[in-house]
């Protein structure tokens, strides 16, 4: 808290011959759109979604996004993207790619499967338990699940930033400063911050805010410190 919000952005994505996808994001993503839709947006929660007209087409309007602010995803004919993303520019929103996309939600502590986690990834190496219930009755990961939580995991998914200048990015070597420790599983300068910050999977002893890794880049090792997540947390009055 404390640093400035992400400006609002919007993109279009998973264009289709049908539909499209806009996603609008940012501090007054709801103060744009509620001139452009039926929906009172105060009264559509986080995740939840709504059947509406924005813009005067059919839209499918959903509270969500992955970059850590505020924000909308409308599912629209494509016939009528191109006139909403004008009428959203019109409003002071900035275009946006995927490349801003991941910065936001790296900033916000927000995983990426592929990167950050897939199938060779448990709940708890990830920081993900809050998610399951192992003890949920007829739960069928829940035998397994159990079985991690009571033995304990060996590494977890840390963040850091980089002390010395250099830019972690993924699949670089995180070592103690002797051994080989982990890798780098996403990385990148962090415009809201003023740093370079990353994530990867580290001993589970020096998971914990305050240690010191360092980064293999370009075969020199940077130093690095683990700490807490998410790296930014946006201004619930915004």
């Amino acid at each position: 808290a404390g640093m400035s919000p992400a400006p609002d952005q919007v993109r279009i994505e998973n264009v289709t011959s049908q539909y499209a996808m806009i996603a609008h994001q940012g501090p007054r993503a709801t103060e744009m759109l509620q001139p452009l839709t039926d929906v009172d947006l105060s009264t559509v929660r986080p995740f939840a979604a709504v059947d509406t007209r924005v813009a005067g087409a059919n839209a499918y309007l959903a509270r969500t996004g992955y970059t850590g602010e505020d924000g909308y995803e409308l599912i629209v004919p494509s016939e009528a993207a191109t006139g909403i993303w004008n009428e959203l520019m019109d409003r002071g929103a900035t275009p946006c790619g995927l490349g801003a996309r991941d910065v936001l939600r790296l900033e916000a502590g927000l995983l990426l499967h592929g990167n950050d986690m897939d199938t060779s990834v448990n709940p708890y190496e990830a920081g993900l338990e809050r998610f399951v219930d192992p003890d949920r009755d007829a739960y069928l990961a829940g035998p397994a699940l159990r079985r991690i939580r009571d033995r304990g995991v060996t590494r977890k998914l840390a963040g850091f930033n980089m002390v010395e200048r250099g830019i972690a990015r993924h699949g670089y070597a995180i070592t103690d400063g002797k051994k080989v420790i982990g890798r780098v599983t996403s990385g990148g300068p962090s415009p809201t911050l003023d740093r370079n910050i990353g994530l990867g999977y580290v001993p589970t002893a020096l998971a914990n805010p305050g240690s010191r890794i360092y980064v293999e880049i370009r075969g020199r090792p940077v130093a690095a410190e683990v700490t807490s997540l998410p790296f930014y947390i946006r201004s619930r009055s915004a």
